[in-house]
């Protein structure tokens, strides 16, 4: 992968890192894709626990987890829980195929 594309790819995620004071003010669609490309980053972070010392969640990363789980609990926001738990485009990729498998 290319500078350009790694840095298109992962622009999102700057920019909410670059707005760590400002979550609140993220709309949830960037949010939920900046959250998600943590996963693609930082491979095995878990959302459950994050704010556990042990999780592997770093400091700088943790107030957008809290941040995602505080939009789970509003009814205005587009974020709920399946937003949490990222899957890679690649395993979604692979559950869509063996699927197809199975109903033929």
């Amino acid at each position: 992968m290319s500078k350009a594309q790694t840095t298109e790819k992962y622009a999102m995620f700057d920019y909410v890192l670059n707005n760590l004071d400002h979550l609140q003010g993220i709309k949830d669609q960037s949010l939920i894709k900046g959250y998600h490309q943590i996963f693609e980053q930082h491979p095995g972070l878990h959302p459950d626990g994050f704010d556990d010392p042990e999780s592997g969640w770093t400091d700088e990363l943790k107030p957008i987890c809290a941040e995602m789980w505080r939009r789970v609990e509003l009814d205005t926001s587009e974020v709920n829980e399946e937003h949490m738990y990222y899957i890679n485009k690649a395993f979604r990729k692979l559950v869509k195929e063996s699927a197809n498998k199975t109903t033929r």
